[in-house]
């Protein structure tokens, strides 16, 4: 027997005969004319609780709607009236949308008869006065706590509470607080029925503004508990009003045996969410598949790459795509005419048509509604899901909590950023949770009731209709923002799930496609590092820096690597054709501080095109790991580079390059194009090799501790001709494989030149690292 039970029936033993029959039992009652978030809320607390909720008004929705609080005090009479002369039985009223339970019915009986014995119906109690702040006056002072009534809950026993549901007239009161206000203020009433208020937050407390009166704490068991930390008591009824919704919203993540310490989400138990069977996939939900181009936006080639990879059935999703981004037409287009014949149906509006990003949005929930589909998705172009079967895990999710909108968590790699917010600050903006680090790091998972989401929203059919006009509800802020101010307004709660790692966000503050750069992804390796290496770093460099692969050394102390990716090669290229200022390939250079290039070439430096600051920190988080590897002993962090630059040889411009040193403790060339497709002949800054421009470079030493040199093109495609060759060796090194490193020593051992470019244009990116 529990110590609840065991405290019940020694309260019994001293209460007086005539309140003694039968153990006194507990009848749970709210009132709600439809489903509601809040409801369902409240129904889940008493089932995890045992406590049967009994639910009335199912068929006065009309007459609610009409009539307001009153008809909710009409329906709650009209409901006990068969328990008016039951004295062994205790009525909790609850309101159905603001209410959450935190204790067994044993712990409720308890604690209402421990601590309220000589009172019979206790209301729940406000920091202010509600309704109208005249009557203020009109309330009785009490010793401590809180002073005014609130009606979201009270508790009582039936034959007390049905006397004061008869008390007064419904005709010239329409809001229920103000029905009960009235009644409590009539102090023969009040004496005659024991009315009292629970001050001290004994049973009940009414999350307010006031939110440093609570704490949320964890019992032995794990469970989640409130206390008042002000008179140090630990209620078991906790509801909100309007200007408490968020952090009523943030408790209700906890108590109701709803998360624990111990175990996490009670309620996100795997045999819970195993709704769609694998080989019955034409029972699946229908989807829209909304996806949403309303901004600057990088690597949309590869978010659209991973939509394709989405593990549903495509036949049960209709696509609808919105990009008013002309950058990004080529990819969209390309990615929709393949989507034709793999949907079951296909739409989208390009950036020729006049239409804005909230109407799309809505479009898109008009045409799920039209399609009769269960979902649709809202899926923002900077969302990268790693787990192909998001969709699945996002939708059994839904189906297994009777979730109306949902989104699986994503957030930018190594920031505190993310698709949702713990809590909002009074002018509607982000304000960080307590517990929003420990959601955001999966120290603590589940699904979890939160203020905002974005970016990837999954809305059930349910709540279609209703959230048609959401992304418009406020027009002074942006689509997302409208969107949950609208759902917190209107009572429609808004989930977050992390119950595992879905992907990440690109992050698209910075990015600017307005056309200044023609390869602007290119640039974004601080802010997008994980989606910039995919696509520009060579996809063998991490086997040849771990190891399980060999790297080749053509010459000695001269090493081959893969580093960068043809596409890095490519862009990089087009972007320096782009900016179009090559150097004539002259000693004289206004680009240097003394205005002397002693080893000319046909370039343009890195900082010409406002790529310098990218570049050095490709050398340092790519390079230099190599280099360390290599060249044993030798450390430097960061690394310094005196010059970098991209090379062009071609022939009657630079075709070759004289033997030199370069000014360096090492150096990397890297091909940028091909020797037998575009060009014959190596360097590297950005350097152009052409023939009648700069075909060659003589023998020099490069002014760095060492060098690289990157191919960006191919010989035999791009040009025929080329290479380079260490003097002091006699060795000839063909470096033409596109984003390979040769990497050398500079200064002293390694004498090298270029050799002449005969056809076709030789790109190569040179840095004299360490000078």
């Amino acid at each position: 027997m529990s110590r609840s039970v065991v405290a019940t029936l020694l309260l019994l033993a001293s209460l007086p005969q005539s309140c003694v029959g039968a153990s006194p039992s507990l009848h749970v009652v709210t009132v709600a004319t439809q489903q509601t978030d809040g409801l369902q809320r409240l129904r889940r607390s008493a089932n995890a609780l045992g406590i049967h909720l009994n639910i009335f008004g199912p068929d006065h929705s009309a007459r609610l709607a009409q009539s307001g609080g009153a008809e909710k005090v009409r329906i709650l009479r009209n409901g006990l009236e068969t328990f008016k002369e039951r004295s062994d039985l205790i009525i909790l009223y609850v309101d159905a949308n603001k209410a959450i339970l935190n204790g067994a019915e044993d712990e409720i009986l308890t604690r209402f008869m421990e601590s309220f014995r000589s009172d019979r119906v206790v209301f729940s109690s406000d920091n202010f006065c509600l309704g109208d702040e005249e009557l203020t006056q009109r309330y009785p002072t009490v010793q401590k706590g809180r002073r005014f009534l609130n009606s979201a809950s009270f508790i009582g026993y039936a034959t007390e509470v049905w006397k004061l549901l008869n008390s007064a007239s419904f005709d010239n009161v329409n809001d229920e607080q103000m029905f009960y206000t009235y009644l409590f203020l009539d102090e023969r009433l009040r004496s005659s029925l024991r009315l009292t208020l629970d001050s001290t937050s004994q049973l009940f407390h009414v999350v307010d503004v006031s939110k440093d009166e609570i704490r949320l704490d964890f019992s032995d068991n794990g469970d989640a508990y409130i206390t008042n930390v002000i008179h140090q008591t630990h209620p078991l009824i906790i509801t909100g009003d309007e200007s408490s919704k968020i952090l009523l919203n943030y408790l209700g993540n906890y108590i109701g045996r709803a998360w624990s310490a111990d175990f996490g989400c009670r309620d996100c138990s795997a045999e819970h969410f195993r709704f769609l069977k694998e080989g019955a996939e034409q029972e699946w939900p229908t989807l829209t598949l909304a996806i949403m181009l309303a901004k600057p936006i990088p690597f949309v080639e590869e978010f659209l790459a991973k939509v394709k990879k989405l593990q549903y059935p495509a036949s049960k999703i209709d696509l609808y795509v919105y990009n008013n981004q002309k950058y990004n037409e080529r990819e969209v287009k390309e990615f929709l005419m393949k989507a034709r014949s793999k949907y079951n149906s296909v739409e989208w509006d390009g950036d020729d048509v006049e239409i804005g990003e909230r109407e799309a949005r809505r479009t898109a929930i008009d045409a799920a509604i039209k399609a009769n589909n269960d979902f649709v998705f809202l899926l923002d172009a900077d969302v990268h899901f790693v787990d192909a079967s998001v969709l699945r895990a996002i939708i059994e999710s839904s189906m297994a909590m009777n979730l109306g909108v949902v989104t699986p968590m994503v957030g930018k790699p190594n920031k505190f950023f993310s698709n949702f917010w713990g809590d909002i600050s009074p002018n509607g903006y982000y304000r960080r949770s307590e517990d929003y680090t420990e959601m955001l790091t999966y120290k603590r998972v589940g699904v979890w009731n939160v203020p905002y989401i974005s970016s990837a929203l999954l809305i059930n059919k349910y709540k279609l209709r209703e959230l048609r006009q959401a992304f418009a509800y406020n027009t002074d802020v942006d689509a997302d923002m409208s969107f949950c101010q609208f759902a917190r307004d209107k009572g429609h709660f808004l989930y977050v799930d992390n119950q595992r790692y879905y992907g990440f966000l690109a992050d698209s503050e910075t990015f600017d496609n307005s056309g200044e750069r023609l390869h602007p992804e290119m640039y974004q390796i601080f802010e997008n590092r994980i989606l910039w290496e995919a696509r520009y770093v060579h996809p063998d460099y991490f086997a040849a820096l771990n190891g399980s692969a060999e790297i080749a050394q053509p010459c000695p102390d001269v090493y081959d690597y893969p580093l960068m990716s043809e596409t890095f090669a490519r862009e990089l290229i087009e972007e320096m054709e782009n900016f179009g200022q090559w150097s004539d390939g002259k000693n004289k250079d206004d680009r240097l501080a003394g205005g002397y290039e002693n080893v000319p070439t046909v370039d343009i430096h890195m900082n010409q095109i406002g790529f310098e600051r990218q570049w050095l920190y490709f050398m340092d988080e790519y390079v230099r790991p190599m280099q360390e590897k290599l060249f044993i002993g030798y450390y430097q962090q960061p690394v310094e580079a005196v010059m970098m630059f991209v090379v062009r040889y071609k022939p009657g411009e630079q075709s070759s390059l004289r033997a030199h040193h370069d000014a360096s403790t090492y150096t990397i060339d890297i091909p940028l194009n091909k020797r037998g497709r575009d060009f014959e002949a190596v360097m590297m800054f950005v350097v152009r090799y052409k023939p009648g421009e700069q075909s060659s470079l003589r023998a020099h030493h490069d002014a760095s501790t060492y060098t690289i040199d990157i191919p960006l093109n191919k010989r035999g495609r791009d040009f025929e001709g080329g290479g380079v060759r260490y003097v002091r060796y006699n060795c000839t090194v063909d470096a033409d494989q596109i984003g390979h490193a040769a990497m050398f020593p500079g200064r002293l051992t390694h004498l090298h030149e270029g050799l002449t470019v005969t056809k076709g244009i030789r790109y190569i990116a040179v840095s004299f690292l360490n000078p």
